[in-house]
Parts: structure tokens; C-alpha cells; sequence
């Protein structure tokens, strides 16, 4: 069998992730609160933990996926924590997106103690993550990640290295805020054509010859000509990583207005009963309110 690798936060993205670990033949080791998640991926060949104190005495390298800060926090650094069973040499990579400052104040307690750590957090939906073909952004020792780099290239194809710990968490963020602003925008601006007469697919046909053109509307506009958004990325995840961008921006003393915008566009979304639904469903809204249906 290959590196020791443990893995926790069997969800929607780390079904996958820890699915293609596998299959790049690691030796893995998985924890997930609830237990019932890690089925799937027992039956293809890993080995269940008792804790996350457990999968990191049983790991050479333990990688987290998990919702936000707080969990990060407290399965890193908590009661049968990762920290309390690291053993020498071993590494620390998180791939949750979280609050930098978080990030960086784990790795240091992380690092205090012997260790290393790896923020690396992914861009790419479940589909992407399915086909191991995410984008991967790694804040941390750059020694540490050509070490570990064949455990990343295991679930991604572009991977990068962007500078010290909490930096990937920064890269993360500047691309989701992006990504966001984006997809409202393209809702609102399909309406305002849709509400002329023009039909949705002719409006796509012709952005994508301008400079109106994007890889958000490439990949979610089937969404909006379907009428239908099965989460690949849920819109009150998104909401949470605009949020952490601008408390990120608050602390660095960085203006981001339009930022703040978006962020209340997508929080009438989760009031609107949007927020397990793909982020693209920020179209659903913008057609409710402007009186009009991008659906084909």
C-alpha cells in the first residue's frame, strides 16, 4: 500500500476526494461524525477511525474537509483532536474553507508542537471533485507541499502553491467572492433580456462571443435553462464563504462594497428557502423578482 493518509469530512465533496485516495491506491483511514457516511467508502477499501485522535495516530498525512471554522477548530485542536495523535513527521492538510486567521492560528499550535500544516483549500463542485480534476490552493511550507504533492494530485489537476500558511484560505476566498458576484449578476442580466423577449438560450449563445462571457455561465447556465438546481455547490455555503471574505477584508481594512451586496442578495436566497439548492439557484430569486422564467 502507498502513504498513510487519513481522511475527515465525508460529505458531499469528501465522499469524492476520499473515493479517488483510494483509487490512487494511499492506505486510508476515515472518521466522519456520522458514521453513516462512511459507508461507501469503507466498502471500497478504507478503514474506518474511532476519532480524529485515532485517524492522525494512524496517518502520516491527515487531511480535513469539513464546514467551516468552528469544526476545523474543534476536531484539529479539541478532545481526541488530530493534534493529540499526530506522531512525528506528521502533516496536517486542511482542505476546508475557512476564516484565514482561523487557519493560520491552527497552524501555528500545529506547528508549536512539531508538526506541519498544509490550508489547501478546492475550487470545483462534486462532479469535479468526482472526476479528480479540482483546482487546489495551498498556503504553507513550500517543502512540505512538493512532499505531499502526490496525495493532492490524487483529487486535483490544477494545484498550486500561492505562499505561507493561511494563504490558500485567502485564494479561496478571492475566487469564491468572484464566483458569487458572477452568478448574480448573470441572473440579473438574463432577466432583463428574458423580460424583452430575447430567449435564454439565444442570450447565452451570444455571451459567449462577448466579453459578457464566463466559466460560471458555462457551467451553470444548463441550471438556468433546466430550471433546475440539485446542489453541486450550496448557495448558503457560498453565502458563509462571502462572509468569511468580509470579515477577512474588515480585519485587513480592505473595502469591499460590492462584496457586502452580494452577500445580501444571497441571504434574501437562504430567506427564500434557497440555501440547500446550488448556488445558481440566486437565479430563482432574481426571476420571482423581476416577474419573469429563464426556463427553456
Amino acid at each position: 500500500m502507498g502513504k498513510k493518509v487519513g481522511f475527515i469530512g465525508i460529505g458531499m465533496m469528501g465522499n469524492p476526494m476520499s473515493k479517488n485516495l483510494v483509487k490512487a491506491g494511499f492506505d486510508l483511514t476515515v472518521w466522519n461524525r456520522t458514521e453513516s457516511k462512511m459507508k461507501e467508502i469503507l466498502n471500497q477499501g478504507a478503514k474506518a477511525g474511532t476519532s480524529p485522535k485515532d485517524v492522525a495516530k494512524k496517518s502520516q498525512v491527515i487531511i480535513t474537509m469539513l464546514t467551516g471554522s468552528s469544526e476545523v477548530e474543534q476536531v484539529v485542536l479539541g478532545k481526541e483532536g488530530v493534534l493529540e495523535g499526530m506522531n512525528l513527521g506528521s502533516v496536517l492538510i486542511d482542505m476546508s474553507t475557512i476564516s484565514p486567521g482561523v487557519s493560520k492560528a491552527v497552524a501555528s499550535q500545529i506547528t508549536q508542537k512539531g508538526f506541519a500544516m498544509l490550508d489547501a483549500p478546492v475550487s470545483g463542485s462534486v462532479g469535479v471533485a468526482a472526476a479528480a480534476a479540482l483546482t487546489i490552493q495551498v498556503g504553507g511550507d513550500p517543502k512540505v507541499f512538493e512532499a505531499h504533492r502526490d496525495v493532492l494530485a490524487a483529487m486535483g489537476k490544477n494545484i498550486f502553491h500561492v505562499g505561507g500558511n493561511g494563504m490558500g484560505c485567502y485564494m479561496k476566498l478571492v475566487g469564491n467572492v468572484i464566483m458569487g458576484a458572477n452568478m448574480a449578476v448573470l441572473a440579473e442580466a438574463l432577466c432583463l433580456g428574458a423580460k424583452a423577449g430575447i430567449a435564454t438560450e439565444v442570450m447565452i449563445e451570444v455571451l459567449r462571443n462577448t466579453g459578457g462571457a464566463s466559466t460560471v455561465m458555462e457551467r451553470r447556465s444548463p441550471n438556468i435553462i433546466k430550471g433546475e438546481y440539485k446542489a453541486q455547490f450550496m448557495l448558503k455555503l457560498l453565502f458563509k464563504d462571502v462572509g468569511i471574505a468580509l470579515d477577512a477584508a474588515g480585519a485587513d481594512t480592505i473595502p469591499m462594497p460590492i462584496a457586502g451586496l452580494i452577500r445580501q442578495i444571497y441571504a434574501q436566497a437562504m430567506a427564500d428557502g434557497r440555501g440547500d439548492q446550488d448556488f445558481s439557484a440566486i437565479t430563482m430569486l432574481a426571476e420571482k423578482l423581476s416577474g419573469v422564467s429563464l426556463k427553456k
